[in-house]
């Protein structure tokens, strides 16, 4: 990261296969091929946009992070299907300043 460059910090929650999975007998079990992917909503960590300077130096935590499995939810929480294998994937974008506010 750039430290002068301001960044905004993504967090995603993706599938790491295609197959949904059960608990028996004490653990996980492949239970057959995963349903359709629900709609993705993204979760933008609060401290963004910030400098490549505030990310390297505090770095981030997603506390603030709200999980569900309503895909109706409307609080803005991150919506997922608990039955899959899902790997977290964090993704930092480069903000350009078209317009400055005063």
């Amino acid at each position: 990261l750039d430290k002068r460059s301001k960044y905004i910090l993504l967090m995603d929650i993706v599938p790491a296969d295609e197959c949904r999975y059960k608990f028996h007998n004490s653990r996980w079990m492949v239970a057959g091929k995963a349903d359709p992917e629900m709609p993705k909503r993204m979760y933008i960590h609060p401290d963004s946009p910030a400098t490549g300077e505030h990310w390297m130096a505090k770095g981030a935590n997603f506390h603030k992070l709200k999980l569900t499995n309503n895909i109706s939810d409307k609080h803005g929480f991150v919506s997922f299907s608990f039955v899959l294998c899902r790997l977290v994937a964090q993704l930092f974008a480069k903000c350009f300043e078209f317009l400055q506010f005063q």
